[in-house]
């Protein structure tokens, strides 16, 4: 296959996780909000700013599959690094806000009561996000392409993520 093959080809990775963290997003939110866990509305941002970081890689995989012409004559396979960098500072913004909300909680002493069933959530979470990492891993060796590689990676540090939140969620219940 040729670069712009794999390209193509390569944009099934990051329309497999932004279905994996729609469903997550939604599934983490809503029990987050009913059960009082802000671990999980957390980890449920997280998975937001993940779809939209999907969302820029799939629009620069699109761009950057595009084939050479007048005025680029050399492709714009390089578009695949801008969208890299719109899918960090998208992630590094909703990061950023959620350690804001964090440390207000925190100022103001805010108290809220676990429910352990949240940690099944993340459990679940982390299950969904091994299988869309080893999708996306597969996907990047079989195509060779570095943003897939980049994409599998943070599908793994998620579901690392989400094993964290279940962790904290099970050590605050027994407070």
């Amino acid at each position: 296959m040729t670069t712009y093959e794999n390209l193509r080809a390569a944009r099934r990775g990051p329309i497999v996780s932004i279905a994996a963290y729609l469903l997550l997003t939604i599934a983490k939110l809503l029990a987050g909000h009913f059960l009082n866990s802000s671990s999980l509305i957390a980890d449920g941002f997280n998975n937001l700013s993940d779809i939209l970081g999907n969302v820029a890689l799939l629009i620069g995989l699109h761009l950057a599959s595009q084939p050479a012409d007048a005025d680029h004559r050399f492709g714009h396979w390089k578009i695949e690094d801008l969208s890299s960098l719109v899918t960090s500072f998208i992630m590094f913004v909703v990061g950023f806000q959620v350690l804001i909300q964090t440390v207000r909680k925190i100022f103001l002493r805010e108290e809220t009561v676990v429910d352990p069933l949240g940690a099944t959530v993340g459990v679940l979470s982390a299950i969904v996000m091994c299988g869309v990492y080893l999708y996306n891993k597969g996907l990047a060796k079989k195509l060779k392409s570095s943003a897939l590689i980049a994409a599998a990676k943070d599908n793994l540090s998620d579901a690392v993520t989400s094993i964290g939140t279940s962790i904290a969620i099970v050590a605050a219940s027994f407070d």
